[in-house]
């Protein structure tokens, strides 16, 4: 217990110095023409000559990966170093981890490794016996994968052996994708599958021309498939066809980003695209494009955030694409959406890593990096006080089924189990 008290009040003296010790990352009073506010900023302790290769926002955690394979945990509502492990090693990038439940996978060439998603505790580390092709997703009960070996294959966390495995047309290196009992993936060779995630069982399948290398997303709209064949295809989740279809001018490498209404898809050719999601009554299918355009990083009600290819915050008229407000972000090239929140994620390669918000939103204080830092109580803490709680002489489920008669057991078998006998 001494030594954990010890690492948060180390941690939280590196998040307040780190956030309280240096100048803004992004020019204050830029933020506030904007209507933003610098929430929290975060120089991560890198080594001399590591550098930041992949930042990924997953549910309400920041994950950062050096290229020789360390990842920092930090939690995204107050941007608090909750833990730093060497996940794996030079060469080997770190693919985008799931969370299932309290713990975090990730998926490694031919293993899965498994730690503790608020303090980073290894849990298990389970050997893959084909080459791993795109990162997991998981429907918290069971996670899916995609392999080289042209199979998905779904795994319990807990369990070394796959519950069940399927086999597709193309490698699998695009993630796949979830959308209540059904599971969604695609081959390299252009082909999307859908089955029911509890047992593989066939639901339908839809042939598209170019390659699928960028992860599949689903909402109830539908499944969204980025190809190489520079289009953005919306396939019906209920029977696979054809709903809608928007060309580029090149290869779609990345996921679009999904908001009710628009679509945005980065294009290299040309910017990032905001595409009406709408699949009747839809005049025009693109809205407008950007092509100083990089990803999405929020919306709200009337207005688009985007990271520039040029390293600045565009704050752009949802409804016509207009920019409103060019805000500067100098070294910043790792954006990381949250449709889902009006909040503003971003990296940079030298380790900083900063977030902003509407102006308004509440302040971080000191006890909430400390709860932060603390984590959920974990579920064998919750059984250890519920058992100490537990009132003497109260029985629990499993001694109501426990017979209170004294003796061995009376009867026998019944006719039916007499006559069920194996041979």
């Amino acid at each position: 217990m001494p030594q954990k008290v010890a690492l948060i009040c180390a941690l939280l003296s590196l998040s307040m110095s780190a956030a309280l010790g240096e100048g803004d990352y992004v020019d204050s009073s830029a933020l506030h023409e904007a209507g933003l506010v610098k929430y929290w900023q975060l120089s991560l302790p890198l080594q001399p000559g590591q550098e930041i290769a992949d930042s990924y926002l997953v549910d309400d955690q920041v994950y950062t990966a050096t290229r020789d394979g360390y990842v920092y945990a930090i939690d995204a509502r107050t941007g608090t170093i909750r833990w730093v492990k060497q996940v794996t090693t030079a060469g080997y990038r770190v693919k985008q981890p799931c969370h299932d439940g309290n713990i975090i996978i990730f998926v490694l060439p031919s293993v899965f490794v498994q730690y503790d998603r608020y303090s980073g505790r290894p849990i298990r580390s389970i050997e893959t016996r084909f080459p791993t092709g795109s990162a997991a997703i998981s429907d918290g009960f069971r996670f899916y994968i995609g392999g080289i070996d042209q199979k998905v294959y779904a795994f319990y966390p807990d369990q070394d052996f796959e519950i069940w495995k399927s086999r597709a047309n193309g490698q699998i290196v695009s993630r796949p994708a979830l959308l209540g009992k059904h599971l969604y993936f695609a081959g390299d060779d252009g082909s999307v599958y859908a089955c029911v995630a509890k047992d593989k069982q066939f639901y339908w399948r839809a042939r598209r021309v170019g390659s699928i290398t960028a992860d599949l997303v689903v909402d109830d709209n539908g499944v969204y498939v980025a190809s190489r064949d520079h289009s953005l295809y919306l396939l019906d989740p209920a029977f696979g066809g054809l709903r809608w279809r928007t060309r580029f001018s090149g290869p779609l490498y990345e996921p679009p980003i999904i908001t009710p209404e628009v679509v945005f898809q980065y294009c290299p050719d040309e910017g990032l695209a905001a595409i009406n999601t709408g699949t009747v009554g839809v005049e025009q299918r693109v809205r407008w494009i950007l092509p100083r355009g990089r990803k999405l990083l929020t919306v709200d009600g009337k207005r688009a955030y985007v990271l520039s290819r040029d390293e600045s915050i565009l704050i752009a008229g949802l409804d016509d694409g207009k920019i409103l407000h060019d805000v500067p972000a100098p070294g910043f090239t790792m954006p990381m959406p949250s449709p889902g929140v009006a909040a503003l994620y971003m990296a940079s390669r030298d380790g900083r890593v900063f977030c902003a918000r509407k102006r308004g939103v509440p302040i971080v204080l000191a006890e909430d990096i400390r709860r932060a830092l603390q984590g959920p109580k974990s579920t064998e803490d919750e059984s250890a006080t519920a058992a100490e709680e537990q009132a003497p002489g109260l029985a629990t489920e499993e001694d109501h089924l426990k017979s209170k008669r004294p003796g061995p057991p009376i009867g026998g078998k019944s006719k039916v189990s007499k006559e069920y006998t194996s041979d």
